[in-house]
């Protein structure tokens, strides 16, 4: 099967579609209480913040002349000439304040989807056993609830230190070539969507207990349908309201995503047997 940046997408879309299933909705009540919680909290941290964005942006796209009246001579050269700069490059000073916009949003999106997988990790392993139970009509291996948590939640801080060291080689390469502008952009999206498909894609693999090498393993092999489902997740993540919902969503359609298009043919429980149902 080939890769395809439309399968991505439509499995987050078929995932939300599967939160109206009644089967589904007691698997989904405490991710969603505890996505509330968090996000009112982070809110609120992240609307104390906006008043110095506002006023730093404020300065970088300021047209307010120099007054160089009362400045010495050499004084009045170097703030004409940052003026003059100023006014040449007023679209840097745009690119600039559009990316402190997006990196302000990323930032808020990140750490709300961090601190939310860590505590809601064995409800989404749950949500994603049931999920494949009702595409498959076969559940994955049961264990012990304590264990399952356990081993969840160590599943998540093994993709947290993941995230963190391949994400510091990213920050030095964006380092490196901000000066692009462009390429820093492209990169911390790719990363991002990769990011975003490793969360939600390993938690179907996970409950069939399926090493973290395998995961990424399976998402090389169709690299398109991997980023663009990460990627859908990742934009909706970024808007406020809406990321509340998007993790269950999340969840499910990384199962979809598995079940349909990522896993080998001869996987136990390979293929959909239950599409639609009435709710």
């Amino acid at each position: 099967m080939t890769s395809n940046p439309t399968h991505g997408v439509d499995a987050l879309v078929q995932g939300a579609r599967l939160l109206t299933r009644r089967e589904l909705r007691p698997f989904i009540i405490i991710p969603l209480l505890i996505n509330l919680v968090l996000f009112v909290a982070l809110t609120a941290i992240m609307l104390s913040q906006v008043g110095g964005l506002v006023d730093y942006l404020r300065s970088l796209l300021s047209h307010t002349p120099v007054d160089t009246e009362n400045m010495s001579w050499w004084r009045a050269i170097i703030a004409g000439g940052a003026a003059w700069a100023a006014n040449v490059f007023e679209w840097l000073a745009w690119l600039i304040a559009i990316a402190v916009v997006i990196l302000f949003l990323f930032v808020y999106g990140y750490l709300f989807g961090i601190i939310t997988n860590i505590i809601a990790a064995p409800f989404n392993g749950f949500l994603a056993e049931k999920v494949e139970e009702l595409l498959t009509g076969q559940a994955p291996p049961q264990e012990p609830i304590l264990r399952m948590v356990w081993r969840t939640v160590g599943r998540e801080l093994r993709k947290l230190m993941y995230f963190i060291g391949w994400g510091l080689v990213i920050f030095f390469i964006v380092i490196l070539t901000s000066w692009t502008v462009f390429i820093p952009a492209i990169l911390g999206g790719l990363w991002g969507a990769w990011c975003m498909a490793i969360q939600y894609v390993d938690y179907p693999l996970d409950n069939h207990q399926r090493p973290f090498a395998e995961l990424k393993g399976v998402l090389a092999r169709r690299k398109l349908t991997s980023l663009s489902f990460g990627g859908a997740v990742m934009l909706a993540k970024m808007v406020p309201v809406l990321n509340i919902f998007v993790m269950p969503a999340a969840v499910a359609g990384g199962t979809v995503l598995w079940v349909d298009r990522l896993r080998r043919h001869g996987d136990p429980g390979a293929g959909r047997v239950l599409t639609d149902q009435s709710t």
